[in-house]
């Protein structure tokens, strides 16, 4: 019969902490192996190096016998409101930034040992569970992390999103991107290459390069989103600069892409993504209009994208949360994340429930007079 392996001590250390933080960090880090991006020092230092004097958070660290077995980032949401009404939301990992500078973490993880993650999100489920918010985010979480955490409360109000992936394996033993496609979009894929021929291709290896093609694809994706009416992932100062920073750390440890699509008529498309445990997890793209609207730019790039990655020997190639064509018709496969949150009856979201019901309530009537 096995044991269950006791519950760890947890101490909470505060912002100023963050040097104590760092290298208990690291030092889990060092013996966990690879926990996954979102869960690095990397990662996580870089957020509180651009984030950390506007997003409240503290450090929990997780120790048996004064070893640290565990730590997680607790942040507070900046800004948060449902209507007019201001919440108090509390997050798990690096999320809680402003509106206006939103980075969207997917992948989220635990740093823990998989022996001690069930241990470890008991504690800290206890631990935040005792604290005062109206509602507790799990943003973007991979789904054996989420499991443990959402265990201890049937409460959570739980969404999953699919992760359209392209299986690089698969495509290898297929002999190419293209041809592990399914017959229509394989048809479609073939269709863009002839039209976008020839297509040459650009993975940034320096760091002037992988800047040059991130400044050219901020500029894309922002073209294209104002042009639409929205801000765009890149609207922010702050956030132009977090991922500029975390792109030249990660091109340091081989674990960036930056990549460039071209063409005859100039730039296709550009993407930016990281490496994680032989994986491509697609981040943000910045494509160009096509000129007569034949050539599909973003269906090119990323097939060019994949097919350099599946040549770099990598493994798979992740869109990432959410359901575009596009994404359904590059992918052979499927992951899912993991988004939850648990409102407390507190008068604050008693109120703001209430709301909602009276506008369905008015949305219903209006319904029945327009019919």
């Amino acid at each position: 019969m096995t044991t269950a392996r006791a519950d760890p001590q947890l101490r909470v250390l505060p912002p100023e902490a963050r040097a104590e933080a760092a290298r208990l960090w690291q030092d889990v880090e060092r013996r966990v192996g690879a926990a996954g991006l979102t869960a690095s020092w990397l990662w996580t230092g870089t957020f509180l190096h651009h984030y950390g004097a506007v997003v409240p958070h503290r450090f929990v660290v997780a120790e048996r016998s004064g070893t640290p077995v565990g730590m997680a980032l607790v942040t507070d949401g900046v800004g948060r409101r449902h209507g007019p009404i201001p919440i108090a939301t509390r997050h798990l990992g690096t999320a809680g930034e402003p509106e206006d500078a939103l980075l969207f973490v997917e992948y989220n993880r635990l740093l823990v040992a998989p022996e001690d993650r069930e241990a470890f999100a008991r504690s800290l489920m206890a631990l935040l569970l005792r604290r005062r918010w109206d509602e507790l985010h799990l943003d973007g979480f991979a789904p054996d992390d989420a499991a443990a955490l959402l265990q201890h409360d049937a409460r959570f109000q739980i969404r999953r999103e699919p992760c359209p992936t392209m299986d690089l394996r698969v495509a290898r033993e297929a002999g190419g991107i293209v041809e592990a496609l399914a017959p229509g979009p394989r048809a479609r894929a073939r269709r863009a290459l002839r039209r976008g021929a020839p297509v040459s291709g650009e993975w940034a290896e320096t760091a002037t390069h992988a800047l040059e093609i991130l400044d050219e694809l901020v500029a894309l994706h922002q073209r294209r989103w104002n042009a639409a009416g929205a801000p765009g992932a890149f609207a922010s100062g702050r956030a132009v600069a977090f991922h500029r920073d975390l792109a030249l750390r990660l091109l340091a440890r081989d674990a960036a892409v930056i990549y460039r699509a071209r063409n005859s008529a100039g730039t296709l498309g550009c993407v930016y993504g990281f490496v994680e445990r032989g994986r491509v997890l697609f981040y943000q793209g910045g494509m160009a209009p096509s000129a007569d609207g034949r050539v599909a730019t973003g269906i090119l790039t990323h097939l060019c994208c994949m097919q350099a990655a599946l040549e770099r020997g990598l493994d798979e190639y992740d869109f990432l949360a959410g359901d575009q064509r596009y994404k359904r018709e590059l992918s052979n496969a499927e992951r899912e994340l993991v988004w939850a949150a648990l409102v407390r009856r507190r008068p604050r979201p008693v109120l703001i429930a209430a709301g909602r019901r009276l506008r369905r309530l008015w949305q219903r009537a209006a319904a029945r007079r327009h019919r």
